[in-house]
């Protein structure tokens, strides 16, 4: 007999209690778990703000990060059947773009579609750093497409790409006659699935009803809104901020495809198509991970945001998301009916808390002997180590080398400055800023943040190349998904006789 709210509340309330008092690194915790339209637990754990006395409940919104791409993909879906005459997911990207659109090669320009785009299976890396260059809109980043290097080849793996989800929200914006993405989504999803307190991080003026995100360094550091809202100018990408309320909502639409009426939202054929396998998975951090704290969820494909795999033998459909102050985690079990969300407003890292989590709460709501309990969850959690990539010996009287002030030009990330601060050397791209500290080797710096983004983005090393003519300089990671040792990239400056 399948047990009531009440009784599963019971069951795995005091667990959660226990497994998140032992997390003091995370300030706030919510979660939600539906089965068969029926909400079995939703409740909030800890504090908004670490010095706030306001507690997270079900209605504290948390940024969701890339579980934002399965709105993105159902927005875009929804909207392919709207259209006149009706688009497909076999719709060649070109078809919707302007005459002048290419990818990298000839190959992407003329056969990519739809799919490739959601299914991460385009190749190339994610450019992230051009999130903070607030003059590049969302219209302007396909214009840069032609200069980036593929790593993989085409449709042959999966490069998992956030940039191609900001690709996604511009698409959206094509077929919604120029409607921003964020009244896209809250009349195409939002209202339909009465998620009532949902919005876009781009549009939120105030945490005043949401959790303050926290990264861990050598102190638990706030992240400011407002780099929040520049970060995740791509919106479909990781811009979604909801609560457990709402998410139950998502999550009990994803299980049937119905709106807030008992409606059909959607067309069978779209809505099997957001579920079903595109592109394989050879590899994850959640596989690597569940061998570690043996847990066994195994995840093997890629839908359109979401990720399929099983658990204990049954099929699931789940994404995480990650991002500067807040991580979340979705899982579904469509044969069962079973959602259940996370989401918290510090970092979880490698998604191990979070997966030890769902682990748990699926076997409750399964009905099935738990692999867990709070003291087997706890001997597996270690609080995430903060390693700077600055060091206290740096040189604060550090010589200044003239010849390296300038402008430097990339052709993805456009212009950075370096310039002559008196004591250092200073580095300004978009909207931010770091102090540029030697190395070993005069040519050598390492960049860390200050101002906007301080404890949140050092980056390097960078090693200038003064005997190249012009001078350029070479940024280890600068902006790519490291994990995938995509190359440097280069700057080169900026010659008088250029033109600005």
């Amino acid at each position: 007999m399948s047990r009531t709210p009440d009784e599963f509340k019971a069951k795995v309330d005091s667990t959660i209690h226990q497994v998140f008092d032992h997390v003091s690194w995370i300030p706030g915790m919510t979660i939600a778990v539906v089965k068969k339209s029926q909400i079995l637990f939703m409740k909030g754990y800890g504090k908004t703000a670490i010095h706030s006395e306001t507690p997270v409940t079900e209605h504290t919104l948390f940024l969701l990060a890339s579980i934002s791409n399965s709105f993105a993909s159902t927005l875009l879906l929804k909207q392919m059947e709207n259209q006149n005459p009706p688009l497909d997911l076999s719709t060649k990207v070109r078809d919707m773009m302007e005459v002048d659109f290419v990818f990298f090669d000839e190959e992407r320009t003329q056969n990519a579609n739809l799919v490739d785009v959601l299914a991460h299976r385009i190749g190339s890396p994610e450019h992230n750093f051009l999130r903070l260059d607030s003059s590049l809109t969302r219209a302007d980043l396909p214009k840069l497409f032609k200069d980036m290097t593929p790593m993989k080849k085409f449709r042959e793996s999966s490069v998992y790409s956030c940039m191609m989800y900001g690709f996604a929200t511009y698409l959206s914006e094509k077929l919604g006659n120029g409607q921003p993405w964020e009244d896209l989504v809250a009349s195409e999803i939002f209202d339909p699935l009465q998620m009532t307190s949902s919005t876009v991080v781009t549009r939120l003026q105030s945490l005043d009803n949401a959790a303050q995100g926290y990264l861990e360094r050598s102190s638990l550091a706030p992240v400011p809104l407002e780099f929040i809202r520049l970060w995740e100018t791509w919106a479909g990408s990781g811009g979604v901020m909801s609560n457990a309320v709402d998410m139950a909502k998502y999550m009990n639409f994803h299980l049937s495809n119905k709106d807030k009426y008992g409606n059909t939202f959607m067309s069978d054929k779209n809505f099997a198509a957001l579920h079903q396998e595109h592109n394989k998975l050879t590899n994850s951090v959640i596989n690597e991970i569940s061998g570690e704290v043996e847990v066994p969820t195994v995840e093997n494909g890629y839908g359109l945001g979401w990720k399929r795999g099983k658990y204990r033998g049954h099929d699931i459909l789940q994404h995480g998301g990650n991002t500067f102050g807040y991580c979340s985690f979705i899982t579904l079990f469509p044969e069962q009916e079973i959602g259940i969300f996370t989401a918290m407003n510090g970092y979880d890292a490698r998604y191990i808390l979070r997966l030890l989590l769902h682990s748990f709460l699926s076997d409750a709501a399964l009905e099935l002997t738990p692999l867990l309990n709070a003291d087997s969850i706890r001997s597996k959690i270690k609080r995430p180590e903060y390693l700077p990539l600055i060091t206290e010996e740096k040189n604060d009287s550090v010589q200044i080398f003239e010849k390296y002030v300038g402008e430097y030009t990339n052709s993805i990330y456009g212009s950075m400055k370096i310039k002559n601060n008196h004591t250092n050397l200073s580095l300004e791209y978009g909207n931010c800023k770091w102090n540029l500290w030697k190395q070993k080797g005069e040519e050598r710096f390492l960049a860390e943040g200050t101002g906007l983004i301080k404890n949140l983005i050092d980056i390097g090393p960078f090693t200038f190349k003064t005997e190249e003519e012009p001078f350029s300089v070479e940024i280890e990671g600068f902006g790519i998904r490291i994990a995938f040792k995509a190359p440097t990239v280069t700057f080169r400056r900026r010659t008088e006789t250029q033109s600005i």
